[in-house]
């Protein structure tokens, strides 16, 4: 297999379990070093020691994407330890209830202090690790919850949200060699919700390492083009 992430930093946020993982033990897989991010540190230890044995190099920043405070002192000790970020997967998020009458303010400030705002805070503290690559991507996971809404205010509108920040962030980087791509995909297989693992057909819920190997291509694809966004659905959902 190819190594094509060879000396790259890959900073991946919610890699402790679900996509975030499969796209840490990916990129890992490609030799780009994998920074992981996630609140609890003992998932995320358990990540790291998995792509170790399997030969690749994994560092964890525990980190509450929400706390600006945190967020911001993470990023200083990756700009100390690694200078430049090739790579940031933007993928923390948390569910909502669905409906209107079921949310209250705190459930809005939970959802939107991950799904959004946490992906602009750690964005904007690892800006300058961003320039200092010599061509950095960063990729924000999304859903299609983010093209069609649904019942869930907050969960939706952090999403809907998430549209424009990407692209806010793809004019600021365009003529410093950042790209920014936002990723819908449709249901996957990864326990999202409490819901049981493995029951699904593929064709009804994507296995969340096959997500992984398009954000691998995503973010090795050459640098004279940048693909704005992409949608997944399961063979069973084609359509919005």
């Amino acid at each position: 297999m190819e190594l094509k992430l060879t000396g790259k930093t890959a900073v991946i946020t919610g890699a402790s379990h679900g996509l975030g993982r499969a796209v840490a033990m990916k990129l890992a897989g490609l030799g780009a070093h994998t920074v992981l991010l996630a609140r609890r540190p003992d998932p995320l230890n358990q990540v790291a020691e998995t792509i170790q044995a399997n030969g690749g190099a994994a560092s964890i920043y525990p980190c509450d994407v929400s706390d600006a405070e945190s967020v911001k002192a993470n990023a200083a000790r990756i700009q100390d330890a690694f200078g430049a970020v090739d790579i940031l997967i933007n993928n923390a998020g948390i569910p909502a209830p669905r409906s209107f009458e079921e949310t209250d303010s705190s459930d809005w400030d939970a959802v939107i202090g991950v799904n959004l705002s946490g992906v602009f805070y750690l964005t904007r503290a690892l800006w300058d690790c961003l320039l200092s690559a010599e061509s950095a991507y960063v990729l924000n996971i999304s859903g299609t919850a983010g093209l069609r809404g649904g019942g869930s205010p907050a969960y939706g509108s952090s999403k809907f949200g998430l549209t424009g920040l990407n692209y806010a962030i793809a004019q600021a980087g365009k003529a410093q060699n950042i790209r920014s791509t936002i990723l819908y995909p449709g249901g996957m297989d990864t326990g999202w919700r409490g819901a049981p693992i493995g029951v699904l057909r593929r064709s009804e819920s994507m296995d969340p390492d096959v997500v992984a190997d398009m954000v691998a291509h995503l973010v090795t694809s050459p640098p004279e083009f940048v693909v704005n966004e992409a949608v997944l659905n399961p063979l069973d959902y084609p359509f919005m």
